[in-house]
């Protein structure tokens, strides 16, 4: 009997995961696409979009036949969300539809890679995290858990990004930066100097804009 794969999250990112995975057919052998939790529990989907929202991720009840991936965008409401699931014992996979991933690289339980994200050699990338499409991930990144990185971002060799990190599309980080946990990197940004934790920063090169 297959799965019931129940994606968390139904904004425009869950959209996208369920288009991928619905085209996959290494995933339609492997799982039915059972639908969607999210807190908007009214949210009306486009009407060809056959798989419902089930409920709120809050408090939905696993059962053993489900499994889930996560797709939401911003990394501190998504570790929320999924915390109950996690309470529960809930399975979540990974998904790397046409993405490539190097040799001895490794990652995380429950991430998203989109088509044409490239992880190079010997990355460690934490778990519940995002890459969109054609991101860049050069050789010995290490990256935390519940991190986004935006479609066409370029992260060098040798970068540490801590947990909970937004990089927005476009975005370029030069070798051996590290970036902090919970810092946001603004869209098309530079960044040539390491981030503090839970800052943000914008421009070429990066400067911080904002500081919590």
């Amino acid at each position: 009997m297959l799965k019931k794969l129940i994606i968390v999250g139904a904004g425009g990112m869950g959209r996208v995961v369920h288009a991928a995975l619905t085209e996959d057919p290494t995933f339609a052998g492997q799982y039915e696409m059972s639908g969607f939790l999210d807190t908007r529990t009214g949210l009306k989907l486009p009407a060809d979009i056959h798989s419902p929202v089930l409920g709120c991720p809050l408090s939905h009840v696993v059962q053993d036949d489900e499994v889930f991936i996560v797709a939401v965008g911003l990394p501190a409401w998504r570790a929320q969300l999924i915390a109950p699931l996690q309470a529960q014992g809930a399975r979540f996979i990974s998904a790397t539809r046409g993405a490539s991933v190097g040799p001895r690289s490794r990652v995380g339980n429950g991430s998203y890679l989109a088509y044409g994200a490239l992880v190079s050699v010997d990355c460690e990338l934490g778990a519940f995290s995002y890459l969109d499409t054609y991101v860049i991930v050069g050789h010995d990144v290490v990256m935390g858990d519940h991190c986004t990185l935006g479609a066409m971002c370029f992260v060098a060799g040798g970068v540490r990004i801590g947990r909970g990190v937004s990089i927005h599309p476009r975005a370029t980080i030069a070798k051996g930066v590290r970036i902090g946990d919970g810092a946001t990197v603004g869209i098309g940004a530079v960044v040539v100097n390491d981030v503090a934790p839970g800052v943000t920063v914008f421009g070429n090169p990066a400067r911080v804009i904002f500081s919590k």
